[in-house]
């Protein structure tokens, strides 16, 4: 239980980072990229403890139960993947903070995206604390939408690229890698929900039961 608070614990931290890089989307006055940066440092540094203490608990393993080594083995991976979200969190929000000094208007399917994205690391977290592993499956569904809406956006930033003043153009540009940080977000969530579902059940959701790979 300790270790699963410990992998919790830097999931909340991701949480608070894709929130405030929502709020950066928004352009909400009390925002700011330090509370990004300062929560990926934390994510980082604990990401390196959860490693070190799942060693250690294996070097027990004779005292484990299966479902145990699963969660042990498989929450060091879920950390990893926090760890990698949280630096694409720290990317948007650096791209929506510089948005927001250039006064350049953030795109609504960026904001939209942000949202969607938030609600899927919510439900990550529900699913891993409550172990109900069938809600695994609604968050690979909801991925969809983060990558209909990076579609779109993408077809429309490249669409209109070369009519842009050179400052508007290299927004438009960064406008782009931020959407592709966040579809990757929407990803890796879609990545740990298979990965609580394996720790409940010992079975992986195959692609062609929820139409991800």
């Amino acid at each position: 239980m300790l270790f699963k608070e410990d992998v919790l614990s830097i999931g909340q931290m991701v949480e608070r980072m894709v929130d405030e890089t929502a709020k950066l989307m928004r352009s909400e006055a009390s925002a700011t990229l330090k509370v990004v940066q300062d929560e990926e440092l934390k994510v980082n540094r604990s990401n390196q403890e959860i490693e070190e203490k799942c060693l250690d608990l294996l070097r027990e393993k004779d005292l484990l139960a299966e479902k145990e080594i699963r969660m042990l083995v498989v929450s060091t991976i879920i950390s990893a993947k926090f760890e990698r979200m949280a630096d694409h969190a720290h990317r948007a929000a650096k791209i929506a903070d510089w948005a927001h000094e250039d006064q350049i208007e953030i795109p609504a399917e960026l904001i939209e995206m942000s949202k969607v994205v938030l609600r899927m690391v919510q439900d990550v977290l529900l699913v891993f604390v409550t172990e109900n592993v069938e809600k695994a499956h609604d968050i690979l569904q909801r991925d969809s939408e983060v990558d209909y809406l990076d579609a779109v956006l993408s077809k429309k930033l490249l669409s209109d690229l070369g009519e842009q003043d050179h400052a508007h153009a290299q927004m438009q540009a960064q406008f782009l890698f931020c959407s592709r940080f966040l579809e990757r977000m929407g990803d890796l969530c879609t990545s740990i929900a298979k990965r609580i579902y394996f720790i409940g059940t010992g079975e992986r959701i195959k692609p062609e039961t929820s139409g991800i790979a």
